[in-house]
């Protein structure tokens, strides 16, 4: 007697939806819903029409879940993850991702050169889903600059002047409060060679005369031998559970140490004369590919398209009012080997011109 197939089960504890099928085999379909554009990539390659989209309209004004997975239905081939450009749906097998089990992913990644990085955070500044954190150390004032400053404390009256008018903070001037116990307390002044940058601003403020400051190397002037020139040091992490590959970080790098594969290739445009600028496309793009046009005219809200950061899922055209917007996928970046004719059939069906919802 054939053994009954076990049916999968689905679990829901937001963010996350899971369909869980146990058995000699255990696969496991987990949607990351705060992550869903509901873009409806996943829903239109489901070969069993087992998951549901809602209109990104819904989603971004209503609050309601972008996305469902009606279980009694589902076969958890994987499909969907395969498709989705944002890794909002993910299976695993036995507990391992779908690609350590030999099934395929859509390439995506993005990918920093640290020997060019500067650490400059632009990318980190511009990032439409704050996925990129940057840590940066810079060389101290002291690495860069030689000179000598000298206090005498005979004249210095301890007035703070110097302290107050420092630029570089590297002045401290103690000053304890005299009282009946202590009627002459010791005052001192330090200062920090390490922010020093010998301006001289110190020397000039004094109305005592009590600083003296020589530089070497500072403002183009040069006596002596120059420090090696400062290394600026850091990391750049990018957190793949936030970032949606829309390649803005490549595009503002001046450096161009950020390489961006996105899964999909296609064209974007936004047709001004249907537009009437309700602005729902700008809070549906997940990419940040979408904005209001500044400095537009009064009578006329125009809409901006970056079809550079686009990662062409869609969700702009599927909710756009009066369909003013065309998004077409023409290709996917790099074709994977898929393992049958369903999944070939499967990502030709979501490749060419997005529908309205």
């Amino acid at each position: 007697m054939a053994e009954a197939r076990l049916e999968p089960v689905k679990e829901v504890s937001p963010p996350l939806l899971r369909v869980v099928r146990k058995g000699a085999e255990e696969r496991e379909l987990v949607v990351n819903t705060s992550k869903c554009a509901a873009c409806g990539i996943c829903e239109t390659a489901c070969p069993v029409g087992a998951i549901s989209v809602a209109p990104p309209s819904a989603v971004v004004r209503k609050g309601e879940d972008p996305i469902d997975v009606d279980e009694s239905k589902c076969v958890l081939c994987g499909i969907c993850s395969f498709v989705c450009p944002y890794d909002v749906i993910q299976l695993f097998v036995n507990g391992k991702p779908m690609t350590e089990v030999g099934l395929p992913k859509l390439p995506k990644s993005v990918e920093v050169d640290e020997e060019k990085c500067v650490y400059c955070s632009l990318c980190a500044d511009t990032c439409p889903q704050e996925a990129i954190t940057v840590e940066r150390e810079v060389p101290t004032p002291g690495d860069l600059v030689m000179g000598e400053i000298e206090i005498d404390e005979e004249k210095c009256i301890y007035c703070k002047a110097c302290e107050e008018a420092c630029p570089a903070d590297a002045i401290t001037v103690e000053r304890p409060k005299p009282g009946a116990d202590n009627p002459e307390p010791e005052f001192s002044i330090e200062v920090d060679e390490d922010k020093c940058v010998y301006c001289g601003v110190c020397m000039r403020t004094c109305p005592v005369d009590a600083i003296k400051v020589g530089c070497m190397v500072c403002y183009g002037t040069t006596r002596g031998e120059i420090p090696e020139k400062g290394e600026v040091d850091g990391s750049v992490d990018v957190d793949p559970s936030s970032c949606v590959y829309c390649g803005w970080c490549g595009f503002v790098c001046p450096v161009d140490a950020i390489e961006v594969i996105k899964p999909y290739e296609g064209t974007l445009e936004v047709d001004d004369e249907e537009c009437v600028g309700c602005g729902l496309c700008v809070e549906v793009c997940p990419c940040g590919a979408l904005e209001f046009e500044k400095g537009g005219k009064a009578d006329k809200t125009k809409i901006v398209a970056h079809p550079e950061t686009c990662a062409y899922c869609g969700a702009c055209a599927r909710a756009c009012p009066v369909s003013a917007i065309t998004v077409v996928r023409e290709g996917v970046t790099a074709m994977p080997e898929v393992p049958t004719k369903a999944w070939k059939k499967a990502l030709d069906s979501v490749l060419g011109p997005v529908e309205k919802e």
